[in-house]
Parts: structure tokens; sequence; C-alpha cells
């Protein structure tokens, strides 16, 4: 650990390390349990993350399930790859075929100022007030560093990883935090056209068809409108 990372976790709220394992996996720490304002400890943290090597995640409660892992964190999965590979005739009613991936968005507001704010509706509707810091370069690698299971039943946390860093590019998303099954991330840049948010309707879709069937306030048919508009998208896998 470094110096600057481990100064930074000695003056962090009551919590332990539970990694790294053995060399090379990630320095992972965690909160012992929820934090006093946590938005706020998140907030700090995230604006240290490029001197520290260490990314900030609000959780729902300290998970005692994380397997930090050291490698690529599927830097070797390509997204486009991944998402055609779950595509059939009948995935998303816009398309007939795989429409490919949707075209990059023209970032609409401040990539950290959106995440911060993410954060703070997170924490305030008791969504996730514990705290973890994952030893990763870019917030997108986070769920295969700590082998985060929440999507096992339909991806794995590497194939996560590789659609995450794919909408960090193209999207200006930012992680904000885990819960049991749930995923909470900012996004900067939204689609400007309705071609371009049904191409991207069909790619939440394929990486996390469960929160379709599971939320009945959800209309499939004006999904897309819904993402010209939002700052923060939710997924959630059973």
């Amino acid at each position: 650990m470094s110096e600057d990372a481990r100064q930074l976790v000695n003056g962090l709220p009551p919590g332990r390390l539970v990694g790294p394992c053995r060399d090379p996996h990630p320095v992972v720490w965690m909160s012992d349990g929820p934090v006093a304002h946590a938005a706020d400890w998140w907030k700090r943290l995230y604006a240290r993350r490029l001197e520290s090597g260490l990314y900030p995640i609000l959780l729902e409660y300290p998970d005692d399930s994380f397997e930090p892992a050291g490698g690529g964190h599927g830097a070797d999965i390509d997204a486009a790859s991944y998402l055609r590979s779950r595509w059939t005739d009948d995935s998303w009613p816009s398309f007939q075929e795989w429409p490919g991936l949707a075209r990059p968005a023209v970032t609409s507001t401040d990539v950290d100022a959106c995440a911060g704010e993410v954060a703070s509706a997170v924490a305030r509707d008791g969504r996730a007030r514990c705290l973890a810091l994952v030893q990763v370069s870019r917030g997108a690698d986070a769920p295969a560093a700590v082998g985060w299971s929440g999507m096992s039943n339909h991806m794995t946390a590497r194939e996560l990883s590789a659609v995450l860093r794919s909408w960090e590019d193209r999207f200006g998303l930012r992680i904000v935090g885990f819960g049991h099954g749930s995923l909470y991330v900012s996004v900067a840049g939204r689609p400007a056209d309705v071609q371009q948010a049904q191409v991207l309707a069909a790619e939440h879709y394929l990486a996390c068809p469960d929160v379709f069937f599971m939320d009945p306030d959800l209309d499939w048919s004006t999904y897309h409108e819904d993402l010209m508009t939002r700052g923060d998208w939710w997924f959630w896998w059973d």
C-alpha cells in the first residue's frame, strides 16, 4: 500500500482491510457498518482517488463475500462482443437484429459533480450507507476487483466490469455503490436522440434483464426516453 493510501485508511471511520489476500490482489478496505455522513465521506475519498489509488464505493451493508482478485479485471473482454452474445431475436422490441453499441454521448454535465449528486441521493434514501475503498485505476473495475457477486446469476464480475468500462467511455458513467443485487451509477452523458437512446436501452436489457421484469412501474416502451433525462442508472439482478 502506498504511503498516501496508508494515511488515508488510518483516518477513516472504524473498518478493516479485507484485501490484499495475497500479491498481487488489490487493497480493499470496508467500514464495520453504516457511516455517518456517508455521502460526504464518499465525495472526499472520490476527490482523492487519483492520489491514493483507492476508489470509494457506498455499500448497503459490509459485504463479507468480497474476494479481492488481481489481474486485468476483464480488460480482455470486449463489451460489444459480450452484449452481442446475449442477443436473441426478441431481445428488444425496437430492433429485429443486433443494433451494435449506442453512439457515445456528449457529456452534458460535470462528471464528478454528477457522481457526487447521485452519492448524496443513494445515502440520503438509505440505499447504501456503508463504505468501501478499492484499489483500482478506474471505478468500472471495482466489481471485478472485489469479486462482487450481485449479478452472478446473469454474468461474471469481469464481464460486468467490461460493460461498465464501455459505458464509462461513452456516457461518463461512474460507479457510486452496490446493494445486495443492486448497482448504483451516475451518468454525465445522456443520449441526445431517440435512436441513440433505444440502442442504449437494448444494452441495458442485455446486461440486466431482471430489472425490466421486476419493476412493475418500468414501461419498456418509454424506458429509452428516461435515459435521455436521467443522471443516474439503477441495475438489479435476481
